[in-house]
């Protein structure tokens, strides 16, 4: 019996050991599994998912990024010529530790100025290469010279206009760039020389370019004409302050073109960050300033639709006086013109007569007229560096406040940029084209004044051209017609007592059939509509020559 007891436990004890390893096998089993599909699963985000990362680790690794050279799409003018990247650059890459002053001093004899660095690196470029130093640079200092597109000239063409790119990671900064960067990111966006594991460049390898995430080459195309917008840059050069001019044809609204000085190079941003001296600020688009007497446009359509005759006198006795305050017509000497009608009053840029005009017309239709011509919004659609200005409020209305809107003084702020808007509705018989700086925006138009109303305020500019404020101005035909017409504004700013001043010339050309609007702001500490004169008349000479 003991015997029989004992081979049953033996039976039971073996059979429990056997279920133990099976359990066991089961357990070793199930983890195999785990760690296989674990390690399916990381070869599959290698292999798949994360290989982007990694190639790019390694690129980082193994390339010396560039800066400087041109990795986005192209922004072209509205005649297919480009605007950026149209001319060639020597990049000079050298490792820091073989950097010195000798070096430092060869690199500047060779005028390439530094672009940014990547890890052990400086790169440097310039616009021209000098055999003797770039042997010399090589031999001494084991730097590398190679040639590439550059997006940027110092003296870059509508600088403004365009704006400029980050240096990190080439994405629009500013203008242009930061207005269309999803189009022209669909280029490349990294340029790389390329290197060995001890941060040796590669000879003969050449640049490698790293495509962007959108893959294709991105594109844009402006309303910009390249040639005009390099003659208006020509003829603001000597211009030392402030100053803005804006092109635009009255059939579409496009910009032809828009600059301003001082000019940046989009080359030394930081340079130019550093001493704060407002170059990256468009003036076109964001400089706010009184309109001065350019605003008498404004009046007089918004008296003319309210059913105020051309023919209406006031009397001009070389002032109006509102409550405490005196108004000088400037135009008029001590004893005033007189009485005069609108026409007269428009071309001599009488104040006695508009302030009286605009107290019969009223501050609201005024300031009405004034956002129906676009004052007081942005111009263009999606440009980001724009300001809006400001249209006076009631309460900046009130009292005196009527002087000052109808002389476009006071608190009213406008954009050259809107004020060539403004003159284009006047020179497209009151329908308004909107501004366009690309051509895929779509052209939408809508009348804003009418006809008769349009056509008399063009009589009305080619009259001050003819024999008003701008008579001297160089704008009349030998036969005594007008080249041009236009509104002439001197508006003032800061303290009254200070006497500064800045000039407004607006007008169409030709007179009679306009075709471009021209409009010229000239800044500075003492400046008349005579100093917007000059440029003004350039301008025009060279719109009717070429433009015929």
């Amino acid at each position: 019996m003991s015997i029989r007891l004992l081979c049953m436990e033996k039976i039971h004890a073996e059979e429990f050991f056997m279920e133990q390893m099976r359990r066991n096998l089961k357990r070793v089993m199930w983890i195999l599994a785990v760690l296989i599909l674990a390690l399916a699963v990381r070869l599959f985000w290698i292999q798949i998912l994360g290989s982007e990362d990694l190639k790019q680790a390694v690129c980082d690794q193994s390339l010396i990024s560039l800066q400087g050279a041109n990795t986005r799409g192209l922004i072209y003018d509205r005649n297919g010529l480009p605007m950026v990247a149209d001319h060639k650059r020597y990049l000079y890459i050298i490792r820091k530790k073989d950097m010195d002053f000798q070096a430092a001093k060869l690199l500047a004899s060779a005028d390439a100025k530094e672009t940014g660095s990547r890890g052990d690196y400086y790169v440097y470029s310039s616009r021209k290469y000098k055999k003797t130093i770039g042997k010399k640079l090589c031999e001494k200092y084991n730097a590398y010279i190679l040639q590439a597109s550059c997006r940027y000239q110092d003296h870059q063409t509508a600088a403004n206009l365009i704006g400029y790119v980050n240096q990190g990671d080439s994405s629009g900064a500013a203008g242009l760039e930061l207005m269309c960067d999803r189009q022209l990111s669909k280029s490349c966006r990294r340029l790389y020389a390329a290197a060995d594991v001890k941060g040796n460049l590669l000879p003969g390898r050449g640049l490698i370019a790293e495509s962007g995430k959108n893959g294709g080459r991105g594109e844009v195309r402006t309303t910009i004409d390249k040639k005009l917008q390099e003659e208006v840059e020509t003829v603001m050069a000597g211009y030392e302050d402030d100053c803005a001019v804006v092109v635009i044809k009255k059939s579409s609204g496009d910009v032809l073109a828009m600059a301003c000085t001082p000019a940046f190079n989009p080359n030394d941003i930081s340079g130019h960050i550093a001493r704060s001296q407002n170059e990256l600020l468009n003036k076109a688009t964001q400089g706010e300033y009184a309109p001065g007497s350019v605003f008498k446009i404004v009046v007089a359509a918004a008296a003319l639709e309210a059913g105020i005759p051309a023919d209406q006198k006031f009397c001009c006795t070389g002032s109006v006086t509102l409550g405490s305050l005196e108004v000088r017509c400037k135009t008029g000497g001590e004893e005033g013109h007189g009485t005069i009608g609108m026409q007269e009053a428009f071309a001599q840029s009488c104040n006695s007569y508009f302030i009286q005009l605009g107290q019969r017309t009223g501050e609201n239709k005024i300031c009405e007229m004034a956002k129906k011509m676009g004052l007081g919004k942005r111009a263009l659609k999606k440009y980001p560096q724009q300001s809006i200005g400001h249209v006076m409020t009631d309460q900046e209305c009130s009292g005196a406040g009527i002087g000052n809107l109808s002389i476009g003084q006071g608190q009213t702020l406008v954009t050259p940029l809107q004020i060539a808007r403004m003159t284009a509705i006047v020179a497209s018989d009151g329908v308004d084209h909107g501004a366009h700086i690309l051509l895929s925006e779509k052209t939408g138009k809508r009348r804003i004044l009418s006809k008769d109303t349009a056509r008399q305020i063009r009589s009305m500019m080619c009259r001050v051209t003819e024999e008003g404020t701008a008579q001297n101005m160089g704008l009349v035909d030998p036969d005594g017609s007008a080249a041009a017409a236009v509104k002439t504004g001197t508006a003032q700013y800061g303290r009254q007592e200070d006497g500064n001043s800045y000039g407004w010339l607006t007008g169409f050309t030709p007179c009679k059939n306009p075709e471009y609007i021209v409009t010229v702001f000239a800044g500075g500490s003492d400046r008349t509509a005579s100093d917007a004169g000059p440029l003004y008349r350039r301008i025009v000479k060279y719109l009717n020559r070429h433009y015929d």
